[in-house]
């Protein structure tokens, strides 16, 4: 592990400017609301998500790329639902605009990053496909 935690949030500081996405605080100990935030052990970074003192999912790697892949898939996600939210098109799965809008701005950042979000994707859609034309 190369890379301190300071330096982490200063690329993701930059890499939000560049797809003009809210700046993104990487923390470092837990926020309690959900939102994640890192630990350094054993010279690995550990990407965790808690909420009032649950731990529910921790991601662990010594890449500081993998690491920033998995800061950045959270905010463009985010970024994405919203989009949506804002051009729902009606009988269309939510999921065709979320997905398409992601590797968009991965894409944006990262090529490689497109396609690992594309990827993960496609398996997705293996197990449970777009279904459209749905009434609830």
């Amino acid at each position: 592990m190369s890379v301190t935690i300071e330096e982490i949030q200063k690329i993701v500081n930059s890499l939000c400017e560049k797809i003009h996405a809210p700046k993104s605080i990487v923390g470092t100990s837990p926020f309690d609301d959900g939102r994640p935030y890192l630990s350094v052990e054993n010279d690995e970074y550990n990407y965790i998500y808690s909420e009032r003192g649950y731990e529910f999912s921790r991601k662990k790697t010594s890449s500081p790329d993998e690491l920033l892949f998995w800061i950045m898939y959270d905010v463009v996600h985010q970024m994405a639902v919203s989009y949506e939210l804002n051009h729902r098109i009606e009988g269309c799965d939510v999921r065709r605009l979320i997905f398409r809008k992601v590797i968009e701005y991965l894409s944006q950042l990262k090529s490689e990053w497109g396609e690992k979000a594309k990827e993960k994707f496609n398996q997705i859609l293996v197990q449970d496909p777009f279904k459209d034309n749905l009434k609830l």
